[in-house]
């Protein structure tokens, strides 16, 4: 059964769905701090944004788990947010736990057949909204070393169609998630009880540089290769953040393989073993992962 997003914006939401989602609003953030290890870096730059501002937040997307990390981060106690639109895979809510989601902001996108959530995204944000969007389409199981050699080339053109329809005046604010895959990966339901999890919020990014007096068209022939760009940019963004995040991580991979990173590329699917290792770091905080560095030997 093929979902459509809603007809209603957040503002016509019912009294009943409006309480439901103001209950969640208050005992999420407050059980992710008490399930997790829960760590938030750089709320500022997504409080630069307050209601009634419309933004545009990405993020790499590796669990189910992202969503809830990113909502629980956006409100108080944390961020200044209300609501926001979450873009969310349609096969994920068509089934019955994720269709919840739509209760809490969420509407379906389809790889297929992507124009229908496009359009109701810049509907949200034409009434300043913000909406949260992963820009590689899907979940992609992977680790920060992975994510090293390929995050830049995992964007499609979803997001940058969205800022050239509104012909660049839309800000966005990117994100590097850590620590998801490892709370709840696939074909898990229940996540791991006390996960380091972290999202870090990047430095807003606006591209005003592509305004286009008269605007963006979809048939113009520079339009989709121009929204790839885009895309892309901000995955180098998130990328940028990640490399700050696990430096300590990169460093610990480093001195083990005796490798630089631009030579050390390992698969998720492959070297059983080798994952088990690098999963086994990402468990822990970076204060942690430093402390263990200064007291390593120097032939681990």
């Amino acid at each position: 059964m093929v979902l459509f997003p809603p007809k209603t914006t957040p503002q016509s939401w019912s009294l009943l769905h409006k309480s439901f989602y103001q209950f969640v609003k208050l005992i999420l953030p407050r059980f992710m701090r008490l399930y997790f290890r829960f760590e938030i870096n750089g709320i500022e730059n997504s409080n630069r944004f307050p209601e009634g501002t419309a933004v545009l937040y990405c993020f790499n997307h590796r669990s189910h788990l992202d969503t809830f990390i990113f909502a629980s981060a956006l409100v108080y106690p944390f961020g200044n947010r209300t609501s926001c639109g979450l873009m969310a895979s349609g096969k994920a809510m068509e089934q019955k736990f994720f269709g919840l989601l739509k209760y809490l902001g969420a509407f379906p996108v389809y790889p297929q057949n992507p124009e229908p959530a496009l359009d109701y995204a810049v509907r949200l944000l034409k009434e300043n909204f913000a909406v949260l969007i992963a820009p590689q389409g899907k979940r992609i199981p992977s680790n920060p070393l992975y994510d090293y050699h390929h995050l830049t080339r995992q964007a499609k053109s979803g997001v940058g169609r969205l800022i050239l329809r509104f012909n660049g005046k839309i800000p966005v604010v990117p994100m590097y998630i850590h620590g998801s895959h490892e709370a709840l990966n696939q074909g898990k339901i229940v996540p791991k009880f006390k996960s380091f999890i972290s999202i870090s919020f990047c430095k807003p990014l606006f591209f005003t540089r592509y305004y286009r007096k008269g605007g963006w068209s979809d048939s113009d022939p520079s339009f989709y290769s121009t929204a790839h760009k885009i895309s892309n940019q901000i995955m180098v963004s998130i990328r940028d953040q990640m490399i700050v995040q696990e430096r300590y991580f990169y460093k610990i991979i480093k001195k083990k393989f005796k490798t630089p990173l631009e030579k050390l590329n390992i698969s998720p699917d492959s070297h059983l073993k080798t994952n088990r290792f690098l999963s086994k770091l990402l468990e822990y905080q970076p204060e942690e992962l430093k402390k263990w560095l200064e007291m390593a030997p120097k032939n681990f």
